[in-house]
């Protein structure tokens, strides 16, 4: 009777484990498995228009064109983390005010599961907010930005110290949203080390271009302020105030700086383009008035994505760059995923 009663107990305690362990999910990631690589994927005709309802199966994955069983699938109803990073240098001090603004009508298009990061850089690296979805704290962080007095653009140093730091620990979709002229003055870190990072990463990067800068010697139209000595006949209307002395520039001078500008701007544009095909990301070259339609573009992409997860064996142990691919049963699709992966030191 003692056995019968002993086996009866030994029952009761194992059925709420076995029954546990059949309502687990399958496609649960494990945070502390370093080997899983995460792979964020868009899908989309040869129109442009984005394939929603697929399942794992309409997909291929390889790594260095060895096929790899994907062990973790999510759709675009995933929540998505997002840190929004805006240029405060003080090259953006007359766009500023309408970036805000189109940073504000873009948290009003995250879903209510979504959380958002507001962060800013110049000379140095500011997190105004961290990760929340409560909507209208990170608007009033929003309206607390202002432009900075000191010089210094830590275009890098704010990329790495967001997919570092403050990604570390956040599962699920990751996503950076950079809006800069992108010309870097001041990061310790250069472009070839923040690229290599990427390549550990699984943040995507939405990079917007928009070009700054202006004369700094034009003349300013100003009223005429009153003289506190010696008051004399004050004529009505304006003058022309020079707030510093002006040098003419030559023809040859003004060339030469819009070479110099030209080439700046340039490489800007194609270090922003690394970043986001980096992480399988994207980029846009806007101006200041249509940044809320380039947001939009951006929400609703983030709305048609899938993340793809495979365990990657070679790569657990080496830091060499794998190359990755995806491919999806479908002839008229177009496929944008991340290209590589390098294993993080271990």
């Amino acid at each position: 009777m003692k056995i019968i009663i002993v086996l009866l107990s030994l029952m009761l305690f194992a059925l709420p484990v076995e029954l546990h362990s059949q309502t687990a999910k399958p496609d649960k990631i494990k945070t502390t498995d370093k080997t899983l690589v995460s792979v964020p994927v868009t899908v989309s005709d040869r129109e442009g228009r984005y394939i929603s309802g697929l399942k794992k199966e309409d997909f291929s994955l390889y790594e260095d064109g060895v096929k790899q069983n994907i062990a973790f699938f999510a759709t675009y109803d995933e929540p998505v983390n997002i840190a929004l990073l805006l240029d405060t240098s003080g090259s953006t001090d007359e766009v500023l005010e309408e970036i805000k603004d189109a940073a504000k009508d873009f948290i009003e298009l995250l879903n209510p599961n979504d959380k958002c990061l507001v962060a800013t850089f110049d000379s140095q690296v500011k997190i105004l907010n961290p990760f929340t979805s409560n909507h209208r704290t990170l608007k009033k962080s929003l309206d607390k930005i202002k432009s900075a007095e000191i010089g210094g653009t830590m275009v890098y140093r704010a990329v790495e110290q967001v997919t570092q730091n403050s990604f570390a620990g956040v599962s699920g979709r990751k996503v950076i949203i950079l809006l800069t002229d992108g010309k870097d003055f001041g990061s310790a870190v250069t472009k070839e080390e923040l690229l290599g990072q990427l390549e550990e990463s699984d943040v995507l990067i939405y990079t917007v271009f928009y070009k700054t800068g202006a004369d700094t010697n034009k003349p300013v139209i100003a009223k005429e302020e009153p003289q506190s000595k010696k008051p004399r006949k004050k004529k009505k209307g304006y003058s022309i105030t020079i707030t510093r002395p002006v040098h003419v520039p030559t023809k040859e001078e003004e060339e030469e700086i819009a070479l110099r500008e030209k080439n700046e701007e340039t490489e800007a544009i194609d270090t922003l383009k690394k970043l986001s095909d980096t992480t399988a990301g994207r980029f846009y070259l806007s101006d200041t008035p249509k940044l809320g339609e380039v947001f939009k573009k951006v929400a609703g992409e983030l709305r048609e994505q899938y993340r793809l997860g495979y365990h990657s064996k070679d790569a657990a142990n080496d830091q060499a760059v794998h190359d990755i691919i995806v491919k999806v049963n479908r002839s008229d699709a177009v496929v944008r995923f991340r290209g590589t992966f390098r294993a993080k030191q271990l």
